[in-house]
C-alpha cells in the first residue's frame, strides 16, 4: 500500500439518507465507515435534504404488518417489483423510523391520511418553491453525520468517487479526487448511495428512452449516475424499466424559481385535462401524477402542455395537495388563465379554438354518459375525472418534472448488487435511487423515495456486520411514536424517561377523562349558578342553570375534541 491509500472498513459513495443511514448504522455496529460526498458544507445538497420529509410504503404507515405492505407494493406494481426486494422494505420500514428516532429525528402527522402520518419535523412550510432548510430532513442528516463523527466514521466532503478498485472480480476500494488530489481508498467493503441519474442526459436518454429536455430538474440536480457508471464497469447488471419519479408542475418553473419543487400541478391535471398545442388530449389524466409526467414526457414533442379545468376543480382538488396550487402557484407568480368561454381560452393559449372547444365537448360528454373509455386518447377512472363546464374555464401552461429515476442498480434483498448473471459482486453494495427493481413499473408505481433509501442503507450496514462477524442486536419497531431509542454497546434501549404524551400530564388527563370531566364540570357550574341566582329568581332558576349547564357541556366537550384531534395531528399512535 503506498502512501496515498487508507484503509477502511466500508465506503460509501454519497450522503444522503442511503449513505449516512448506512455509514452510522455501520458505525455503531463496530465498522470504520467513510463516506465520501461531492458536495460541501453542513448543507450540502441532494435530494433527501430536499425531500417533503415523508417516510410510507405506497402512501401506507410501514407499521403495518409486514405480510400486508408486501400486497401493498404487488398491487401497486402491478406485480413488477422483485418480490425479494418488497420484502425487504416492508420487514424494515418501522425499523427505520424507529432507529432515525433513536437518532434524534422527529415526526408529526401532517394530515389525516395515513401516508402523511410519518413527516420528519418541522415540517416545510405551505408555501410555495424551495422550502428545506431547517426543516426536518435537513435537520435529520445533520443530526446523522454529527453521529457518524461522534462514533468513529467519517464524513469527507468535497470528494468525487472516479471508480471503483476491482481485483479477481471483487470491489477493495475506490479512487477519489478532492482538491485536485487523487487518493485510492482501500477498503472489503463498498456501498454506492449517489442517487438516480436523473441529471445525466447520456444514461437518461438511453435508459428512460426520453429526451433530456423533455424534463424540468425539480430536485437537487446532483444525481449524475456516478454509482451506475461504476456498477457498470465493475459487471453489475441494470434493472429493465424506464420510469421516473417527478410531478406535474408548472412550466414557468423553466424561468420563475419559486414554483417549483412546490406546487405540484398533479392534482387539477388528473381531476380535468392536459391539452398539447393542437388543443387536443394527449395523455391518459386518470391515473396518478406521477404516471402523467412520465406520460408528458414522452409527448413533449412541443413547448405547449396545457392542464385546463375550471373554477370547480380549481375550489376542489386545486387546494387538496399537501402544498395546494390554489392559492400558492398564483401567488407566487405562476401562470394561470382564466375565460368565460372555449374559444377565449384557446385564443389566451394560443392553441385552435374550435379544436379546443370540440375537446371539452367530446370529454363532458364522455364523462356524462360513462364512457371516457371510449374517447380518442382513452381516461382512466383511478383518479376521479370532472365535468370542464364551469365559469371560468382555467389554464396552466404545464411542463414535466423528474426528482428521481426508478431503475438502476441490481441487488438482492441483502443490497449487494448483482452481475448479470443475478450473483452478487463480492464487496459491492448498493442503496436507494441508484437502485431499481422496486418502483416504476408501466404505470410508474412510486413507493416511496426516503424510506427506499434508508432501508436499504441500514440493510446494507448490517449485512456487512454479518459478513464480518459482527454480533448485534436487530434493531425492532417501537410501541409508540414517543419512544426514543439510542445506541448503548450496539444495542437498542428505550429511554427510561417519559416521552411523548407522557410528558404533558394535564394533557394527558384531558384526553384520557374529558368526557366525564365534562359531565362533571357542567353539573357543578349548574348548580353553582342555581345557588346563586335562586334567591331573586325562584323558580326560574332551575330552567336558567339547566340551560347554562348544558351549554358549558357543549363547549367543553367540543373542546376535548378539538384537543384530541391536535393531539392525533402532532403524535400519532401508530397502533390507532
Amino acid at each position: 500500500m503506498n502512501q496515498n491509500e487508507l484503509k477502511y472498513d466500508v465506503l460509501i459513495v454519497g450522503g444522503g439518507i442511503a449513505g449516512l443511514t448506512a455509514g452510522v448504522r455501520a458505525a455503531e455496529l463496530g465498522l470504520k465507515p467513510l463516506v465520501l460526498e461531492q458536495g460541501d458544507g453542513i448543507d450540502y445538497p441532494n435530494n433527501s435534504r430536499q425531500s417533503g420529509g415523508i417516510l410510507h410504503i405506497g402512501f401506507h404507515d410501514p407499521y403495518r404488518p409486514p405480510q400486508e405492505l408486501e400486497k401493498i407494493i404487488e398491487r401497486i406494481t402491478e406485480g413488477e417489483a422483485k418480490p425479494e426486494l418488497a420484502r425487504a422494505l416492508s420487514q424494515t420500514g418501522a425499523r427505520l423510523i424507529s432507529w432515525l428516532q433513536g437518532h434524534g429525528a422527529k415526526f408529526m402527522r401532517f394530515n389525516p391520511q395515513e401516508g402523511y402520518r410519518w413527516c420528519m419535523a418541522p415540517p416545510r412550510a405551505l408555501r410555495a418553491g424551495l422550502d428545506w432548510k431547517e426543516r426536518g430532513p435537513d435537520l435529520t442528516l445533520r443530526r446523522l453525520a454529527k453521529d457518524l463523527a461522534a462514533l468513529g466514521g467519517m464524513l469527507q466532503l468535497r470528494t468525487k468517487v472516479l471508480a471503483l478498485e476491482m481485483e479477481g472480480g471483487r470491489c477493495i476500494g475506490v479512487r477519489t479526487t478532492c482538491d485536485g488530489r487523487f487518493k485510492i481508498y482501500s477498503a472489503p467493503y463498498t456501498i454506492i448511495a449517489d442517487g438516480g441519474f436523473q441529471s445525466n442526459r447520456k444514461f437518461f436518454e438511453k435508459y428512460i428512452g426520453i429526451k433530456f429536455d423533455a424534463v424540468f430538474q425539480r430536485g437537487a440536480r446532483t444525481g449524475f449516475g456516478d454509482g451506475l457508471s461504476m456498477a457498470l464497469d465493475a459487471g453489475a447488471a441494470v434493472t429493465t424499466g424506464n420510469r421516473f419519479y417527478g410531478h406535474v408542475l408548472c412550466s414557468d418553473a423553466k424561468h420563475n424559481d419559486q414554483v417549483w419543487p412546490y406546487p405540484e400541478v398533479d392534482a387539477i391535471a388528473t381531476a380535468g385535462l392536459v391539452v398539447d398545442g393542437t388543443g387536443k388530449r394527449i395523455v391518459d389524466e386518470g391515473v396518478s401524477g406521477v404516471h402523467l409526467a412520465n406520460e408528458l414526457a414522452a409527448h413533449a414533442t412541443t413547448e405547449k402542455l396545457f392542464a385546463v379545468f375550471d373554477s370547480t376543480i380549481w375550489a376542489g382538488p386545486g387546494t387538496s395537495a399537501r402544498i395546494p396550487a390554489n392559492p400558492l402557484l398564483e401567488n407566487a407568480g405562476g401562470t394561470i388563465l382564466r375565460a368565460q368561454s372555449a374559444h377565449e381560452l384557446a385564443e389566451l393559449m394560443g392553441v385552435p379554438g374550435d379544436a379546443l372547444a370540440s375537446t371539452l365537448t367530446e370529454f363532458n360528454q364522455a364523462l356524462l354518459q360513462d364512457k371516457l373509455e371510449s374517447l380518442a386518447v382513452p381516461r382512466s377512472t383511478k383518479i376521479q375525472a370532472f365535468a370542464i363546464e364551469h365559469a371560468p374555464l382555467m389554464a396552466i401552461p404545464v411542463c414535466p418534472g423528474i426528482t428521481y429515476t426508478m431503475d438502476g442498480i441490481d441487488i438482492d434483498g441483502q443490497a449487494q448488487v448483482l452481475d448479470a448473471d443475478k450473483k452478487p459482486i463480492a464487496g459491492l453494495f448498493a442503496a436507494g435511487a441508484t437502485t431499481g427493481g422496486l418502483e416504476g413499473g408501466k404505470n410508474s408505481a412510486y413507493i416511496g423515495g426516503l424510506i427506499k433509501a434508508g432501508s436499504f442503507g441500514l440493510i446494507a450496514a448490517e449485512r456487512i456486520a454479518t459478513l464480518e462477524g459482527k454480533a448485534f442486536t436487530v434493531i425492532q419497531p417501537q410501541a409508540t411514536t414517543q419512544i426514543p431509542v439510542k445506541v448503548e454497546e450496539n444495542k437498542l434501549t428505550a429511554h427510561s424517561e417519559p416521552k411523548g404524551i407522557e410528558q404533558f400530564p394535564i394533557l394527558r388527563t384531558t384526553i384520557r377523562y374529558g368526557k366525564p370531566i365534562a359531565y362533571v364540570m357542567s353539573a357543578l357550574l349548574g348548580l353553582f349558578v342555581y345557588f346563586l341566582i335562586s334567591s331573586t329568581t325562584g323558580l326560574l332558576a332551575v330552567p336558567l342553570s339547566i340551560a347554562f349547564s348544558l351549554v358549558v357541556l357543549v363547549l367543553t366537550l367540543g373542546l376535548v375534541e378539538l384537543i384530541k384531534l391536535i393531539t392525533q395531528f402532532l403524535m400519532p399512535d401508530q397502533n390507532s
